[in-house]
């Protein structure tokens, strides 16, 4: 069975972003800000105009012809996306999916929302 230390290895293959560099984007209107934890989680706060998108359904929102595909990606190709969870891990294998089905311009903050809360 994999070990959890390769599997956050993905890591090293996506691009991370700081809370605090995350922050500066906040008012860019080319930034979307993706929340990938669990539909409570996000009920009770998240990050500037973030979207929720489970985690667990992620592929399905991103695949061309999906029921459930979400037409921001497909609408806007050259938007940047900033993708988070509590954190890190989910949101760091969410990128790595985003950035494998086709998503030119993803970044995940490192930390997810547990470090944007020490800088908020």
């Amino acid at each position: 069975m994999k070990k959890f230390e390769d599997l956050m290895s993905v890591s090293n293959e996506i691009e991370n972003i700081s809370a605090s560099d995350a922050k500066e984007k906040l008012s860019d209107p080319n930034v979307q800000f993706i929340d990938v934890r669990d539909k409570e989680s996000f009920s009770k706060g998240t990050i500037g105009n973030a979207i929720h998108l489970d985690r667990g359904l992620l592929e399905f929102y991103l695949a061309e012809g999906s029921p459930l595909e979400n037409d921001i990606f497909k609408n806007n190709p050259d938007k940047e996306f900033v993708v988070f969870c509590g954190v890190g891990g989910q949101g760091t294998l969410a990128t790595k999916t985003m950035k494998e089905m086709g998503v030119k311009n993803v970044k995940n903050i490192t930390g997810g929302m547990n470090e944007w809360e020490k800088i908020k």
